[in-house]
């Protein structure tokens, strides 16, 4: 029992506010691991899976992961440890859509699992109206319900439209601070400001995790040497490249392609 679902919105107004909606189900017959580097995601999962633990790298913390909970924008990798069957539905907000949902910037969720509980407690009125349905299809449509009553509630729904537009562009590697502020109109100090209000870092850090998402996601491509990945993301030489991209992980690009999944910033243990 391995399958697989995605949903991604082709709405405009629901693009502001989330990425994708997925599921995942899988029967792991023995205990393995699931090593999740940080990949610039916030998302609200569904927990319907036997017991999975998360563990906390750096500190060695463990903790059973909740019925529903929130994971925030990730700095550091972390572990899933699993045995049994894992049942994930997942909701991948954009970064500006969590404030423009729950009214809480991302910055207060950094390198968290949260229960979905503190961040809204309607929250679980919604778990139970996705658990009731079997097909993704119907699950798809309780969210994109949920979403729509959300969107037309939220005080800052035009805010996400204006912060979508300020931090979106094609090719991070080409820009610093000063670049950006330029091609958007606005000054440093206020960029700075927006910037760690609606993503909880100041812009510098922003700029460097984006050029670091894009070398992620280029190591996949079989085609490119780790030269071509460095510079097409933005690093002026290789050694600088190396050296941010462990910043991140805890491990050399080369280390990482070597042991690729078809999923982007997902290691099987």
């Amino acid at each position: 029992m391995n399958s697989a679902d995605l949903f991604i919105p082709t709405d405009a107004t629901e693009k502001r506010f989330i990425r994708c909606i997925w599921r995942v189900e899988r029967l792991h017959q023995r205990p393995c691991t699931e090593t999740i580097l940080p990949k610039g995601t916030v998302e609200l999962i569904f927990n319907f899976s036997d017991r999975i633990t998360h563990v906390d790298l750096e500190t060695g913390t463990a903790t059973v992961l909740p019925d529903l909970f929130l994971n925030g924008i990730n700095f550091r990798p972390f572990q899933l440890q699993k045995q049994g069957r894992q049942y994930f539905f997942g909701i991948q907000l954009t970064t500006f859509g969590m404030r423009g949902l729950f009214g809480a910037g991302v910055g207060a969720y950094h390198d968290k699992v949260v229960e979905g509980a503190h961040v809204c407690r309607s929250l679980h009125a919604l778990f139970g109206q996705v658990q009731a349905r079997k097909a993704f299809s119907e699950q798809v449509l309780v969210i994109r319900a949920w979403l729509e009553r959300r969107i037309a509630a939220s005080r800052s729904s035009d805010r996400v439209g204006r912060m979508h537009d300020l931090f979106s562009f094609d090719r991070p590697g080409e820009l610093d601070v000063a670049r950006l502020c330029r091609e958007k109109g606005v000054s440093d100090r206020q960029l700075r400001r927006l910037s760690t209000e609606w993503l909880g870092m100041n812009t510098e850090t922003f700029l460097l995790y984006r050029k670091y998402r894009t070398a992620l996601h280029l190591l996949h491509r079989t085609g490119f040497s780790l030269g071509q990945v460095g510079l097409e993301a933005g690093y002026y030489d290789q050694s600088h490249f190396i050296r941010e991209f462990r910043s991140f992980t805890g491990m050399t690009p080369t280390a990482y392609r070597a042991s690729v999944t078809g999923l982007p910033g997902h290691i099987l243990g």
